[in-house]
């Protein structure tokens, strides 16, 4: 499948008034936009404006002309590293292709973001009845902001996060998904994240990776209890190299590291099935 690049886009302001973006511009608002959890609400169509909608739309489209009764449904749960599309820079657009002729895919059209939005929104996602799911949500909770005191209202504690995901798991475990898959969070590059390129000032979010780190064997612990497989995303980065797997906001993937990723999640899930 090609990557979904928007062509075009309308912006529509308060007095009614409109303006048509090229392409370029387009895909420049898309990177840029950030959803709110209200929005969250509009799973069908996604984003916050008419082109990420169409996009998003799109995607659910081909997945729906794909399916076939007797196939597996997948769900696969994940921040912007798996969904980011209007760059092809997220896993999930690679994990579906290769799994597309052989599973039903469950899409869902936004960043799931913190274990705290999982949590609130697991119920929904479930209704599908995936028979696996694989699951990831770390980056948005370890996440500070630099020379403050003030936590994001997204972060969460270690304990608060593993306690999160236990019920993340009880609830997917309740649904009748034959199969869970927790994917570790990939790294953060300290020196690209942290600091904004092209102004050299530190960015609004500070994510490091001994947090990420700390996080990801907070996870382990959870998992461990539970018995759940792990597909250690973060080591795939690390071996590939961070250089070739983050673009420059070092954290986010090159087209490299979600073609990889991709491949990697595929992997997994083809595997825990087979088993």
């Amino acid at each position: 499948m090609r990557a979904l690049i928007p062509e075009s886009a309308t912006m529509q302001f308060s007095d009614g008034s409109t303006e048509t973006l090229t392409r370029d511009e387009a895909v420049a608002v898309y990177l840029a936009n950030r959803s709110t959890m209200p929005e969250k609400r509009l799973r069908i169509v996604g984003g916050r404006n008419e082109f990420e909608r169409a996009l998003q739309l799109h995607i659910l489209q081909w997945l729906e002309s794909q399916e076939q009764p007797i196939h597996p449904r997948v769900l696969i749960i994940g921040d912007s590293i798996r969904m980011r599309q209007a760059d092809a820079t997220g896993y999930g657009l690679h994990a579906y292709r290769h799994l597309v002729d052989d599973f039903n895919i469950t899409h869902i059209p936004h960043n799931t973001e913190n274990s705290g939005l999982v949590l609130h929104f697991i119920e929904d996602w479930l209704q599908d009845s995936p028979a696996i799911v694989h699951f990831n949500a770390g980056l948005h909770d370890l996440a500070t902001v630099p020379s403050t005191d003030v936590l994001p209202p997204w972060h969460n504690t270690i304990p608060q996060y593993q306690e999160n995901l236990r019920r993340i798991i009880a609830a997917i475990g309740n649904s009748g998904a034959r199969k869970i898959i927790w994917g570790s969070s990939t790294p953060a590059h300290d020196g690209w994240h942290n600091v904004d390129v092209r102004t050299g000032k530190s960015r609004g979010v500070l994510r490091m990776n001994a947090d990420v780190i700390r996080y990801n064997q907070a996870a382990a612990e959870v998992m461990g209890e539970h018995d759940i497989p792990i597909n250690d995303l973060y080591s795939t980065v690390v071996e590939r190299g961070l250089e070739q797997c983050l673009i420059a906001d070092g954290i986010h993937l090159s087209a490299a590291g979600a073609e990889l990723l991709g491949r990697a999640v595929a992997d997994a899930i083809r595997s825990a099935w087979a088993h």
